[in-house]
């Protein structure tokens, strides 16, 4: 994999998260399709994850609590 891979924006992420679980509750989907979609909803969510210890900790730094 020689390309960086480019991640949307948190709100995006939370947006397409949201849209596979819409598609999921209609099972209307292949297995195939499924297991595709199920994988992208997890990489969003350990992302959105990330994304929120990282300004977690940003802001902990801002007011001094990362220090002690």
């Amino acid at each position: 994999m020689s390309k960086k891979e480019i991640k949307p924006s948190y709100d995006k992420s939370l947006e397409r998260i949201i849209a596979i679980v819409d598609e999921l509750e209609k099972n209307d989907k292949g297995i195939d399709e499924l297991s595709d979609m199920v994988k992208e909803a997890a990489d969003l969510i350990k992302y959105c994850k990330a994304q929120l210890r990282q300004t977690e900790e940003e802001i902990s730094q801002a007011f001094g609590e990362g220090e002690g």
